[in-house]
């Protein structure tokens, strides 16, 4: 019966997606290690290592629906090994005179780790586009609100004016720079595991590195120079990029959370279809529950990069304590982080903007939101530390009479004189005070645009 959301029937996709568990199926997984033996059997055939025939028999019958399910359910009750059962069913399902040439040469961990390396480039093939199509959202994003003003806040507290542009921009630059690790490390993870009981391939003779580069050919994978058994660094990068990229994704959403509470109201998640209800007591609620879902599965997925990066730190040549852990872990990096994907792109292509508030919200402390520029007006005239100085004392005088600062510039009797003719208009408007954010908006899209253009459609060729 289901116990994992994953797997849940009635309640399904809460914490994962279709494509995405689909990769990590069980019947999967096992046609993947299937596949394998189907591989390793015709490249030993084309090298005259094993009958033709035989070859030909272990593909044909290297398909899960050909093997006695029953038989090999009851084989894992009994076998403490995770690939022993598989080919014991896959003989079986031979004529005794093939079975003998199945899994001929290989070990357990040459199959599991190929075909994990076969799901991670199928789970980073989904990632890379997900990630492209949140780039171009938020590049959508910035390039329609370059210039909608709206409040940066520092430490919590509202701080100068900026643009949403500006925000999402850098949403989209961050996005960008993972799609760039995504090409990167694509080019690591292209390599299969087939080194024999302890990387050495001992076991085929002369022939053994060609049939391992034949096998692997076979399966669209390339032969290292030498065996990765303990070496588990590619498989912890691509762990870690996950958890990079749920961060940024946590933080993009936890923005939209802080926005969207009722004290601020300038972001908000699109409501759920037909605008279900929200809150099963409240119905003036609107939770943004998307964006809750997103920042629960970026911390689980930090935490469990680090149980792949301990992996990393492996006994001798061969220490199933940390490659347990690792396989144990990567299928929920992988579908977590798809999840958090999916919900980042329903999220941001229906995002809410209430610019009205967003200008409201920038007011609130009225001039005293560019008390930065007042200070850099009369740096010129009396130098930087007495003007900070000064504007720091008329803010005390502001906040605590609730009269403006431009005023109170205006009617001080030893700065007032000095400005009398400058330009204060940004006092009057705040809004207009976003220094270079409209430019370097235009100049962040634009390198990015460069970059889309570089991109490949899919991160491995089909």
């Amino acid at each position: 019966m289901p116990c994992h959301p994953f797997d849940f029937e009635i309640n399904p996709l809460v914490f994962s997606t279709t494509e995405f568990t689909r990769i990590f199926d069980e019947k999967r997984r096992l046609q993947r290690w299937l596949d394998f033996e189907a591989a390793l059997a015709t490249a030993q055939a084309e090298l005259r290592m094993i009958p033709a025939d035989a070859a030909r028999e272990i593909k044909s019958k290297a398909k899960i629906e050909h093997l006695d399910i029953e038989a090999l359910k009851d084989g894992y009750k009994k076998s403490r090994n995770s690939l022993i059962p598989l080919i014991d069913a896959l003989k079986d399902a031979c004529s005794p005179e093939t079975g003998q040439y199945v899994h001929f040469g290989a070990t357990t961990q040459d199959v599991i780790d190929t075909c994990q390396i076969l799901e991670l480039r199928e789970s980073l093939s989904l990632m890379y586009r997900d990630m492209k199509r949140i780039e171009t959202i938020c590049v959508d994003l910035a390039s329609k609100n370059m210039d909608t003003p709206i409040i940066a806040r520092t430490h919590g507290q509202q701080a100068l004016p900026t643009t949403l542009g500006m925000k999402t921009a850098i949403w989209a630059a961050e996005t960008r720079r993972h799609i760039e690790r995504f090409k990167e490390v694509a080019k690591r993870l292209n390599v299969g595991q087939f080194g024999g009981a302890a990387g050495t391939l001992a076991s085929l003779g002369d022939k053994a590195r060609v049939v391992a580069e034949a096998t692997l050919k076979h399966l669209g994978l390339i032969l290292p120079s030498i065996p990765w058994h303990n070496s588990r660094d590619t498989i912890a990068e691509v762990a870690g990029l996950c958890a990079i990229c749920c961060s940024t994704l946590e933080k993009i959403a936890n923005e939209i959370y802080q926005l969207q509470k009722s004290e601020i109201r300038e972001l908000e998640e699109p409501p759920p279809p037909g605008n279900a209800p929200a809150s099963s007591a409240m119905p003036h609620k609107s939770n943004p529950v998307l964006c809750q879902r997103v920042q629960a599965i970026g911390g689980h997925v930090r935490h469990l990069s680090q149980v792949v990066m301990e992996a990393m730190v492996h006994e001798h040549e061969r220490d199933p304590r940390r490659l347990w852990s690792e396989w144990l872990a990567m299928p929920q990096v992988c579908i977590y982080t798809g999840a958090a994907l999916h919900y980042m792109i329903t999220v941001l292509s229906g995002l809410r903007i209430n610019k009205e508030r967003m200008l409201k919200n920038l007011g609130l402390q009225g001039d005293l939101a560019v008390s930065e520029a007042l200070v850099m007006t009369l740096s010129s005239i009396m130098g930087r530390m007495d003007a900070m100085a000064k504007v720091r004392n008329l803010v005390k005088m502001v906040q605590d009479t609730g009269a403006s600062l431009k005023d109170f510039i205006l009617a001080d009797p030893d700065v007032g004189p000095l400005i009398a003719g400058k330009d204060l208009s940004f006092l009057d408007h705040p809004e207009i005070y976003t220094g270079c954010a409209a430019n370097m908006v235009k100049d962040c899209l634009e390198e990015i645009r460069s970059m889309r253009a570089k991109d490949p459609e899919s991160l491995w060729k089909p």
